[in-house]
């Protein structure tokens, strides 16, 4: 690093491509250019378009910090604090699960449902983690009535950080428990749409995870248990209580786990189960609807 002028965009961009190179970081060219545009505070057209602008000394400090944190494989999205998603843009920490493109596919559906339902359809995102599918169907569905839960209390912090930056604040109402208990009573039998991206990840299956994820992403919202499949589970026998008649239960699970959730969710009851795939054509959403009154 102290062979490279502060003042040469591209050959600080080369130095951190090969750094993060060596340090076996997926796409480091790309990384290296995300981080010096958060650096600088310039977009990463305008460290190609103006390679000569001058880095000052402090950004050149911040932008090794910066490199050396993604080499020792902490995410991306931590280090710069923002992550995309659908429409917005939101906040996101160690608190949380950086949200991934899958789940996009999931709201898709979601939107789907809601502007498909009249008047002001009830929506509950259960494990809201950064807030991102409640906030989201709160901008996209306006005429739905949103809420979200969350057992971790530092999540959920995180959610109201996002609703408060999104000036979505009021619009979706956090509550903080486990799952569907986290509810008031006056909610049981009027919830037109529960939604959820749970833990699915098997306990044996998490050392072998990306160091990204396994070192760095919350345990307990990545790993559900033995099977993968507890907390969908768990959710699937609570859900009718709390569903108006019609209501559906939609959730993201892993491509070799959703056909065994839809033949279980036949055998209690619900209806019209489906499973939808995601943009890369794996089965990776069940969507279950109780029967009408």
């Amino acid at each position: 690093m102290d062979t490279v002028s502060a003042y040469e965009v591209p050959g600080l961009i080369a130095w951190a491509a090969r750094y993060l190179e060596e340090n076996g970081v997926i796409k480091p060219r790309l990384n290296a250019e995300h981080l010096l545009a958060h650096c600088t505070g310039r977009s990463r057209t305008e460290l190609y378009a103006y390679p000569d602008r001058p880095v000052s000394t402090r950004e050149k400090e911040d932008y090794a910090a910066a490199v050396w944190r993604r080499a020792a494989h902490e995410p991306l999205q931590y280090i710069i604090g923002l992550k995309g998603f659908r429409y917005l843009e939101l906040a996101v920490d160690r608190r949380t699960l950086i949200p991934r493109p899958e789940t996009e596919m999931l709201v898709e559906r979601a939107v789907q449902i809601v502007r498909a339902t009249p008047g002001h359809p009830v929506v509950v995102d259960v494990g809201t983690g950064s807030g991102c599918i409640a906030l989201s169907l709160a901008r996209e569905c306006p005429a739905a009535i949103v809420h979200a839960t969350e057992i971790s209390a530092d999540a959920l912090a995180v959610a109201r950080a996002n609703a408060l930056r999104l000036e979505l604040d009021g619009v979706v109402s956090f509550h903080l428990g486990d799952l569907l208990d986290a509810l008031s009573e006056e909610l049981s039998e009027k919830i037109d749409l529960i939604i959820s991206n749970p833990p699915y990840i098997r306990e044996a299956d998490f050392p072998s995870l990306p160091p990204e994820v396994r070192e760095h992403e919350p345990y307990s919202a990545l790993v559900a248990g033995p099977a993968g499949t507890e907390v969908h589970l768990r959710l699937m026998h609570l859900a009718p209580r709390w569903l108006a008649p019609g209501g559906r239960l939609l959730m993201e699970g892993g491509d070799d786990q959703v056909h065994g959730l839809s033949r279980e969710a036949v055998e209690l009851g619900y209806e019209a189960v489906e499973v939808h795939p995601d943009l890369n054509g794996r089965y990776r959403m069940v969507e279950m609807r109780l029967g009408a009154a």
